[in-house]
């Protein structure tokens, strides 16, 4: 490094020097040729007394600073440790213009250093990091940080992270340096010296990855058929294993599916073992038969989580003994010729810019080529979605999705989804002389996973962006560009006259919505509501016949004309592409306005960019069945699931996948002492929902979870059934900053994927992960990570739910029961499945708090009680909930 740097950390008693706040400690570390040559702090006495939740946070009291110097006399001190140097902190839009407001209140000059933020160079350095907090990445980097909020272990830890991105760069090829230098001049930080340095020295040629063809050796013991074998086979791959009889008769049931190649449905209750329990029989299947196994489950998580899991495991037990791919729908992954496409253009936004340098240096280090990987902003997930695979493309060798294609296609078990299994059934179609079995886990998912792909999703602010591409005005726009093509001018004046009339139209339409959600009353506290559309076709008649004759016209235009500019060309195919997709959506979604559930979602406080237009198939019986149809023909089918049944309805699980009726369910249940260290508590105190406003509720369950977060030490879940309560606690309790020195992880707050919340949630201490009913199920956090969770309300579907609504008008028709016969055995499932997340050994321990007074209240309360394991089941007041907690993990 030539040039030298003072990376610097504040403490400060408030946000903003405007208002009157002022810095209580400074910390200074100055980098000189890449090596730490010196540290300065100092406490600052700030004149003024220091908030209880500043003092909370940094652990620094009025006693403190009572005798400490004033800034103004230490102001020359901190001007020579910045002189001469580069201003680098974690977040320096805070930290700079903080000492400038400083400076200026003393009458001292300004300082006129250079800028660098650590935390666009971390996020650009390691774009797959779970989190850009310091005290979070400095643990994933292993980079020690004793004493957080505190300015002088502050600076040292963020000295050490920005050495170690700038070591990071120097690993990267010359080629992506070179790439990243054209680029590095949009950023926010004074970053090019640093890539003009590594470009020097950087000779290195980019390599590439070739993959292994070496023959596979097959190790893993065949099938074992007796129960000393199989404890024998399981002691091998998990030391301590216990022995579980009830494990190793669900294996037997698989197995014997697999080899007489017979459809069942087997529920395995936690506890059970369930996936180690098919993949070992589907191993020795694969092995004896020279048959493909495909492994489908509800999730990309879960996905994940079996693929590094279970399949890891039993690997590094018994390399080369087995082939897994992991095969997700094509749009996972990254399409390298769109990638190259968009490195050519030049009018890139920030957002923009910065994303492509982060795939840049991903690309470096992933060997999938999935985009989830990535840790990006929501303008970088624009530059993903812009780069993503649309189609196949197997003459490209390199692509990879192809390549995880033709790992499948070597492969003895194939990991994949529902969405893919449902939504792509052509790939495992062309696999399908070699496939001789499909398992499906999470088999109660599956329904919904049709009924995904089969939903329309219409976002206002997507329609609206892809809109915006096809203006004239812009240059980024398509419209722009064709114009400055001087031969095309004449030849765009229809295109651009209805452009206009489109814009006219959906302002039109927006303007219409706006007014009737407006008139719509919301629930106090809430703002957010669904309005069905079933009666309102008449609103969205003309904007499809406007925007269908938009793409007649492009499409026209493109026939007669050969676009010279390779980069404009691939532009304008690429929006006309995604504009004719839209309008078919559009106009498929008007077609069925009358016949399926059709509704619009809004938030009245920002209307009309939250409206989200919604349509799903109120009978999915045809396409159920044609889709299942293949999976049947000469191969065993395997439904699995830990929740296959619910108490008092046992086929209403088979009934939603319309099932043969001649299926029998074979359960299987853990031992009586498995569930030993789990109770259940029924908290009485908590106000009743539909009593008491939404706000007060809120406030109430607050207090509920810190006063649990802080005698169970983190290590809990809060499920709830609606984001925006949620998001409004979780803001509450950041609010309260009771919480400060705990890790909350709110799912729809945070980024990442559920995969990177939850192994954030793994590697954290004291980390609380806030969720909804997609959080529930299907996910193992074992030992001590998690050993509380709290329960918000019972996971009914809301009445209010504009599907709910048709769906139990049908059923009412039918002259059924929508509550008993499908809103309470749904709910019961979620429930069994958000139970079942607690124990996952017979040595953990675990406390189960439901927060909902209907459980104790209402007649089908007790159906929920007796659909998870007998378990310990208290009723109880918070304070005694507290402090027997409080005892009981201390013991």
């Amino acid at each position: 490094m030539n040039d030298v740097y003072a990376v610097v950390d504040l403490e400060t008693t408030g946000s903003s020097p405007k208002n009157g706040d002022r810095i209580i400690q400074i910390g200074i570390v100055r980098i000189e040729k890449g090596e730490i040559v010196s540290t300065y702090s100092s406490f600052v006495n700030p004149e003024k007394p220091i908030p209880y939740f500043i003092q909370t946070l940094t652990h620094i009291g009025n006693d403190d600073v009572k005798h400490a110097p004033l800034f103004s006399d230490i102001a020359h001190e901190v001007a020579k440790q910045l002189e001469g140097a580069i201003f680098v902190a974690h977040n320096v839009n805070f930290d700079f213009p903080f000492i400038q407001g400083e400076l200026k209140r003393i009458q001292q000059p300004a300082l006129k250093n250079k800028k660098i933020d650590t935390v666009e160079f971390a996020r650009l350095m390691f774009p797959t990091a779970l989190s850009y907090k310091l005290s979070e990445i400095t643990v994933e980097l292993g980079i020690p940080l004793e004493d957080a909020h505190r300015a002088d272990a502050d600076a040292y830890a963020t000295a050490e992270l920005f050495l170690s991105c700038a070591k990071k760069l120097t690993t990267l090829s010359l080629p992506t340096i070179e790439k990243l230098h054209k680029r590095c001049f949009k950023l926010k930080s004074h970053l090019a010296p640093l890539f003009f340095e590594a470009l020097k020295k950087q000779q290195q040629q980019l390599t590439t990855r070739v993959e292994s063809t070496q023959p596979i050796e097959r190790e893993l013991p065949a099938y074992p058929d007796s129960s000393s074998s199989k404890m024998e086979l399981l002691s091998t791959i998990y030391p301590g294993a216990q022995e579980r009889p009830a494990q190793f008769r669900y294996m037997d049931a698989v197995h014997s599916a697999l080899v007489s190649k017979k459809e069942v449905a087997l529920e395995a209750e936690t506890g059970i073992g369930k996936t180690i329990g098919y993949i070992l029989p589907s191993i020795s299947y694969a092995n004896e038969s020279r048959k493909k196994v495909v492994i489908s489950t509800y999730t990309n998580t879960l996905l994940d989580q079996l693929y590094e899991g279970e399949c890891a495991t039993l690997l590094s037990h018994f390399p080369q003994s087995f082939r897994v791919s992991k095969l997700k729908s094509y749009t996972h992954y990254l399409d390298l010729n769109l990638f190259e496409l968009r490195l050519a253009s030049r009018d890139e936004s920030y957002d923009e810019t910065f994303a492509l340098m982060q795939l840049l240096v991903w690309l470096e280090e992933t060997t999938t080529g999935d985009l989830s990987e990535l840790n990006t902003t929501g303008g970088g997930q624009l530059t993903l979605d812009k780069v993503r695979k649309h189609q196949r493309t197997p003459q490209f060798a390199n692509d990879f999705y192809e390549r995880e294609y033709r790992r499948a296609k070597d492969a003895d078990i194939i990991l994949t989804n529902h969405a893919m299994l449902a939504g792509q059934p052509e790939i495992l179609r062309s696999l399908d002389h070699d496939i001789g079995a499909v398992v499906i886990d999470e088999a109660h998912h599956f329904l919904t996973a049709v009924q995904k792909l089969n939903e329309k999703v219409i976002s206002f602010t997507e329609w609206k962006y892809l809109l915006s591409q096809f203006g004239f005005v812009d240059k980024t726009q398509i419209g722009w560009k064709l114009e400055q093509i001087e031969s095309y001018a004449s030849k765009l004046v229809k295109i651009k006259i209805k452009t206009e009339t489109v814009n006219d139209v959906f302002e039109l339409l927006t303007k219409q919505l706006t007014d009737w959600t407006n008139q719509q009353r919301t629930s106090r506290g809430n703002s957010k509501l669904q309005l069905q559309l079933t009666d309102h076709k008449d609103l969205f008649v003309d904007l499809v016949q406007e925007v269908n004759r938009l793409v007649s016209l492009y499409d026209a235009f493109l026939y007669e004309n050969d676009i010279s500019s390779k980069v404009v060309k691939e532009d304008v195919l690429y929006w006309v592409r995604e504009l004719r997709i839209a309008a078919y959506d559009w106009e498929e979604f008007v077609d069925q306005l009358s016949n399926e559930a059709s509704w619009v979602e809004a938030d009245k406080r920002s209307l009309p960019s939250s409206f989200v237009f919604h349509q799903r198939k109120l009978d999915q019986q045809l396409t159920t069945e044609k889709l299942l149809a293949p999976l049947r023909e000469g191969k065993a089918l395997i439904w699995t699931s830990g929740t296959l049944t619910v108490p008092k309805q046992p086929w209403f699980i088979l009934d939603q996948l319309y099932l043969p009726k001649e299926l029998t369910i074979q359960r299987f249940q853990a031992e009586p002492d498995f569930y030993k260290g789990a109770e259940v508590f029924v908290v009485k105190d908590v106000p009743d929902v539909t009593q008491v406003d939404q706000n007060t509720f809120i406030e109430s369950i607050a207090d509920v979870i810190i006063q649990t977060a802080q005698v169970a030490n983190g290590r809990m879940f809060v499920l709830f059934t609606s984001q925006d309560m949620l998001r409004k606690t979780v803001e509450l309790i950041e609010e309260t900053d009771l919480l400060s020195e705990y890790l909350l992880i709110a799912q729809g707050m945070n980024a990442g994927s559920k995969m990177r919340m939850l192994r954030t949630f793994q590697r954290f201490p004291k980390a609380i992960l806030f969720g909804t009913t997609t959080f529930w199920e299907g996910i193992d956090v074992p030992g001590d990570a998690l050993s509380t969770i709290l329960l918000v309300r019972l996971p009914f579907t809301s009445p209010d739910d504009p599907y709910f609504k048709q769906k139990a008008d049908q059923l009412t028709k039918q002259g059924r029961n929508a509550f008993t016969q499908y809103a309470l055995p749904e709910a019961i499932i979620r429930f069994r499945q958000g139970f079942g997340r607690l124990i996952r050994s017979p040595e953990e321990k675990g406390a189960f708090i439901i927060l909902d007074r209907r459980i104790e209240t209402k007649s089908y309360g007790k159906d929920f009680l007796d659909a998870i394991p007998q378990v310990p089941k208290k009723q109880v007041s918070i304070e005694t909930m507290v402090d027997t907690l409080e005892t009981w993990y201390n013991s």
